[in-house]
């Protein structure tokens, strides 16, 4: 970049940093000369795009700029659906950032372009493709503020300078119109915008891709938000009519299927299912699966994701905040699961525990993403060989003695550990920090540490659930340079994946309400095809005909497979653990449970579960990493530690207008709950 247009970039900057109304700019600090050139449009368009409100790697729910661009983001919306545990919040997390003044100003400044630039038609060869990519920028956004409050103001010009306030009092379009006026200015990206575009911009596909998500929304709350639908004087501010959905999951699957002819495809750049699937979010910037990516470097623009979230040993500051959860594990196939319960099994029908050899043999057989989303104990990352255990069994007791459960699995109970008698009596734990530990001796001499150098925890950091996540996590690192704002790692926002589920989502909504044919195509057996897709390249159980996908009754808590994820027929149960599976960890889930309006009920009195490995003293050895080794039993059971009772409030169905907002517009109304 040339000095001219770096200068230009800082200056388009900081136009962002201001404190506005509503969209009012600065008093203009480039002329039409500084931008509309090629030069001038490219730094320009850059500011754009730095500022879209993109839930990547520094989003977090709490400090300014409306939880966006901070780094420390453990406060993540994944802690409230049933995802993740973490030991610095363990309590129920929303999404409530005030990202109204900055989304604005980034519209207004993409309405400055779409206004002006075609005034330089013959001047600016790229002119008309420019304003596409200002639309989109502009749907993007609001798409984003519409998510969040319902209906918004619409601005489609800048609003004048020096004007009288008055005239810059815009009240809210109604929750559709804001919508219709999203998916229309994407209509016009995608229609101007050419096919390919450079890494981290957008393109015709790019924008084809990302109205299925946007229309996808847009009918989830037509078809199943009528009981938070808010009306003011014949205006429907939260709420869309319901007979409209039917014509936004057509436009859904429409945006979804047109992606096909963009030449992305699900990432399968491994022969190893496993390595494969982590490989997606390692490999991000060459991928055959990556729509919209954002790009990161260490001179401008980083995070520290893998600082934050790697295990302790895996990193030289802060870690431990990415701690999966039993109840996400059990969606996965290839576990033992009982079938009337959904329940992972780790005992006999009689309550005692079975005995495996190792994680190995209770994990061995899950389905490869699964595997690939987590940090596997006795398998080595980045140097290190996971270690989690919670404690061990005495060497007197004989791996072959039945011992019955020590603490009930009732999604409830949060009893603790020596409140059972047996295990008082024959289990070994400490408090001691895991890394000075006293070991446990057996008569052969082996020293085994009684807990886990990973956890989970039980006086010092780690994890809360047994578990270590791995996606997104730059295996590239050693712990050495896992430190504060050193990863560079991409953001995927769009991948192929969830345009696939997007499309069936649709399909079989489609299907199931009276539509069973579109576009000359069956949509169960489109719901099918695009399910097996997904599942195939997961290494999961496929489905054996469409008609897997039924209308029949969802399975419940604790009623049978899947059971976690509410849905209103089991068909859209399978897909919407399928969106749990593929797309875990990536700020999807969270905006699913508001859309589908299932959050407050599934997220009611929740109380996260952990696992916890016990290993036998009787024959286990020390490996070459200095691990223990043997045999070991599994307790499931609600988190020892982060065991609060989770409830979604539904006032954050629609979050609030901003107090400061309503003060300086008295045409905006607030939404009901708030």
């Amino acid at each position: 970049m040339n000095k001219k247009l770096y200068i230009i970039c800082l200056l388009i900057l900081s136009m962002f940093s201001a404190c506005q109304d509503l969209d009012i700019n600065p008093p203009n600090i480039l002329t039409d000369e500084g931008i509309y050139n090629e030069g001038g449009i490219e730094a320009y368009m850059a500011g754009l795009y730095g500022h879209l409100p993109m839930e990547d790697f520094n989003k977090s729910d709490d400090k300014d700029r409306g939880g966006f661009y901070y780094w420390y983001n453990a406060r993540w919306g994944q802690l409230s659906t049933g995802e993740t545990n973490n030991r610095t919040n363990s309590g129920m997390l929303y999404i409530k950032d005030d990202y109204w003044k900055d989304g604005y100003q980034l519209i207004r400044n993409a309405n400055n372009l779409i206004e002006n630039l075609p005034n330089y038609l013959e001047t600016l060869e790229d002119a008309p493709e420019w304003i596409a990519e200002a639309k989109f920028i502009r749907a993007y956004t609001y798409a984003y503020l519409i998510k969040c409050y319902g209906g918004v103001p619409i601005l489609d010009k800048m609003q004048e300078t020096g004007a009288d306030e008055s005239s810059l009092w815009v009240a809210r379009s109604s929750h559709k119109d804001s919508y219709d006026f999203v998916l229309a200015d994407l209509d016009y990206a995608i229609e101007n915008l050419p096919e390919t575009s450079i890494v981290g911009r957008t393109n015709k596909y790019v924008a084809a891709a990302f109205k299925s998500r946007v229309a996808l929304t847009a009918a989830s709350v037509a078809r199943y938000g009528k009981l938070f639908n808010y009306e003011v004087e014949g205006v429907m501010l939260t709420g869309i009519p319901e007979g409209e959905a039917k014509g936004y999951y057509q436009q859904a699957w429409d945006a979804a299927k047109l992606v096909d002819e963009g030449g992305y495809a699900l990432y399968n750049g491994n022969s190893d299912q496993e390595e494969n699937f982590a490989e997606i979010f390692q490999n991000a910037d060459n991928s055959s699966e990556s729509i919209f990516i954002r790009q990161y470097d260490l001179i401008n623009f980083v995070h520290t994701y893998d600082a934050m979230y790697s295990p302790p040993r895996m990193t030289s500051t802060y870690g431990d905040r990415f701690n999966p959860t039993i109840d996400w594990v059990e969606l996965f196939d290839g576990l033992p699961i009982d079938p009337a319960t959904g329940k992972l099994t780790t005992t006999n029908d009689a309550g005692d525990y079975i005995v495996y050899d190792g994680y190995e043999g209770l994990f061995g057989n899950a389905e490869p993403r699964l595997r690939g989303s987590l940090l596997l104990p006795g398998k080595t990352y980045k140097t290190v060989e996971v270690d989690i255990r919670r404690g061990i069994i005495d060497e007197s007791i004989d791996p072959s003695q039945s011992i019955q459960k020590f603490v009930a699995d009732d999604y409830n109970s949060t009893a603790s550990y020596t409140s059972n008698t047996w295990f008082s009596a024959n289990v070994k734990t400490t408090t001691e920090n895991v890394y000075t530990q006293n070991p446990y001796v057996t008569t052969t001499g082996e020293k085994l540490n009684i807990t886990g150098l990973d956890g989970p925890k039980t006086s010092k950091n780690n994890t809360y659930t047994g578990l270590h996540g791995r996606k997104w996590l730059n295996m590239d690192l050693t712990p050495s340079t896992t430190l504060l704002h050193n990863s560079t790692q991409s953001w995927i926002d769009i991948r192929y994946a969830e345009v696939l589920l997007n499309r069936a989502e649709a399909a079989l909504e489609l299907a199931q309400s009276g539509t069973p044919t579109y576009e000359g195509l069956d949509m169960q057996t489109d719901a099918f095809e695009s399910m097996n897709k997904i599942r195939e390249r997961a290494g999961a159980t496929l489905l054996t005909s469409k008609d897997e996908l039924s209308n029949a009754a969802a399975n419940v808590r604790g009623g049978g497979p899947g059971g976690f994820v509410q849905a209103p027929t089991r068909g859209l149960q399978l897909i919407r653990v399928e969106r749990y599976k593929e797309l875990a960890f990536e700020h999807k889930i969270y905006w699913d449970l508001r859309r589908w309006f299932t959050f407050d009920t599934q997220i009611n009195n929740y109380r996260r579960r952990m696992i916890s490995p016990f290993l036998f003293a009787k024959d286990a050895t020390v490996n070459a990493a200095g691990n223990p080794v043997g045999k070991y039993i599994y307790d499931i059971r609600i988190c020892e530690n982060g065991n609060n009772s989770l409830t979604f409030d539904t006032k954050y169905y629609y979050q609030g207008i901003p107090s400061g907002e309503l003060k300086v517009n008295p045409l905006l109304e607030q939404n009901n709950q708030h």
